[in-house]
């Protein structure tokens, strides 16, 4: 009797804890390098607890959500996929979470954003070297024909812009190689992500680019309907804090960033 009574009492203390775990769904994108990347082997959905990484995928962005829902005692249920799936699968309601994302008008309609943000996006167009011309903004686009990444955000500005050929490419090495091929005028990007790749390929010598003429921070968004985002995106907020603090997230920049 005594035994079982032990039994039933560590049975009771093991539901109470798993009762309590915190657990965050989150998607986001597979190829962003340096902010979110994987290799061919990821695995599509990984769950992440503290102390633990993900497998074959990694990244600036993916580290600063990590340590900061670490921080505040969450396990991530984290979905890696092309951006247009994670997007459809945050606005369908199968995950809390979605990042890194831009902000705009029609995004700010129906989404709750984090107070602190997880990267920059600084946005500019590439040129092929030898076919640049004189930069006056974006007027200077007239009638040309630009790649973009499908789902991407460009500010406010660009969408409001009606004179430009805008066409939509599935990956950024697409976008590239479109360029290359002189099958786009120019490709508007990510500085530090388009960067990153051009330098991995080592093909930076083919391009230039014009002045950034706009830029935007990228948070954590929730959907409004969503009746726990608020506090998931508060936990976050106080997360990322706490690294500010306690030194991880210089370490974190440190990583990716020292060699800029």
């Amino acid at each position: 009797m005594k035994s079982f009574l032990l039994i039933l009492i560590f049975s009771l203390i093991c539901f109470t804890v798993d009762a309590k775990e915190k657990i965050v769904t989150v998607a986001t994108l597979n190829d962003y390098a340096p902010y979110c990347f994987a290799d061919q082997h990821y695995k599509v959905n990984q769950i992440i607890p503290k102390e633990s990484d993900a497998k074959s995928f990694k990244g600036y962005s993916w580290e600063v959500l990590r340590e900061s829902f670490h921080e505040m005692g969450y396990t991530i249920n984290i979905s890696i996929t092309p951006w247009a799936r994670a997007m459809s699968n945050f606005k369908g309601g199968s995950v809390d979470i979605l990042f890194p994302t831009g902000k705009n008008s029609e995004r700010q309609k129906i989404f709750d954003y984090s107070e602190e943000s997880v990267n920059e996006a600084v946005f500019l167009v590439y040129l092929l070297k030898g076919n640049e011309f004189k930069w006056n903004g974006l007027k200077s686009l007239k009638n040309l024909r630009i790649g973009v990444k499908r789902g991407f955000n460009y500010g406010n500005k660009w969408n409001s812009e009606t004179s430009i050929i805008k066409y939509e490419v599935t990956t950024i090495l697409q976008g590239i190689k479109m360029l290359s091929l002189r099958r786009l005028d120019g490709f508007l990007g990510y500085e530090d992500s388009w960067d990153y790749i051009l330098k991995k390929k080592k093909w930076s010598y083919k391009f230039v680019k014009f002045p950034s003429f706009d830029s935007s921070s990228e948070y954590l968004v929730t959907l409004k309907k969503n009746l726990n985002g608020k506090e998931l995106l508060k936990a976050f907020d106080t997360g990322k804090k706490r690294i500010i603090k306690n030194g991880k997230l210089n370490k974190i920049k440190v990583k990716w960033f020292s060699s800029k």
